[in-house]
Formats: C-alpha cells, sequence, structure tokens
C-alpha cells in the first residue's frame, strides 16, 4: 500500500510538471491578426531606414490594404496638397490597392505622416516590420 502511495505522488508531481512546461512553451506561440483596413503597405528594401528613405524619394509606390469605398477619397485628399505632382491608382490585387505618389520636392518622413493622417490611413507596414500608426513609423 506504501509503495502505492508513493508511486502515485511521484506520477502526480511528474505529471504537474509536464503541464507546467507545456504553459511556458505556449509562451512562445504567435498569433496573427488581419491588419487594420486601410493600412499601408510598403515593400522596398531601402525602406529599412525609414528616416533616409521618405527624405530621399520623390515617387512612392505603395499599397492600401481593404481601401473600400474609400479610395476615391484617399486619393483625392493625397492629390489635394500643392507638393504631389499626381497621386494615381494602381492595380487591385486580392485586398490590396496599389497607389503610386509623386512629390514635386522631396519631403521628410513627417511630411508623409502628416498626409497618410490627413487622408485617413492611420497604420503602416514597412516589409517585415510589425504594424504601427503612422504617427510612430
Amino acid at each position: 500500500m506504501k509503495l502505492i502511495k508513493t508511486l502515485s505522488l511521484a506520477f502526480l508531481i511528474s505529471a504537474a510538471n509536464l503541464n507546467a512546461n507545456a504553459l511556458n512553451l505556449n509562451k512562445n506561440l504567435n498569433i496573427y491578426t488581419e491588419p487594420p483596413v486601410k493600412t499601408i503597405c510598403i515593400k522596398n528594401s531601402a525602406a529599412g531606414d525609414v528616416n533616409n528613405f521618405f527624405s530621399h524619394l520623390t515617387v512612392l509606390n505603395f499599397e492600401v490594404y481593404k481601401p473600400g469605398t474609400e479610395l476615391a477619397k484617399i486619393v483625392k485628399a493625397l492629390k489635394s496638397n500643392s507638393d504631389v505632382e499626381s497621386c494615381i491608382e494602381g492595380k487591385a490585387t486580392g485586398d490590396y490597392q496599389a497607389i503610386t505618389l509623386t512629390l514635386k520636392n522631396q519631403k521628410d518622413k513627417a511630411w508623409f505622416a502628416a498626409e497618410f493622417k490627413k487622408a485617413g490611413l492611420g497604420h503602416i507596414k514597412i516589409n517585415n516590420n510589425p504594424i504601427v500608426e503612422v504617427e510612430k513609423m
């Protein structure tokens, strides 16, 4: 009887230890969610340094995730700035709508953030980096 009690106690302790280890493994589990609508997606190898990237370009190609019926409003808001030479809708690929923004002069990151915010674009994803708010890019 004493042997059975000892074995059942050992089994109980080892089972508790296995459950604790299994719970620690779940901390590394990544949960992927859908990006917010009207998220800007930029795929460019030069965009690693965001400050340098935005300050040296006059043509920006990007995609907007699920712009919906507000695509015309977004393009119109981007075109309304006097520093913008053109803003052209590109090809839609699934839930992503391509847009090409051409500037008359080079601008800095803060200018782009302000213009994106005015156009109703609140989030940005650059390459494989996490999605952040436009002000925090």
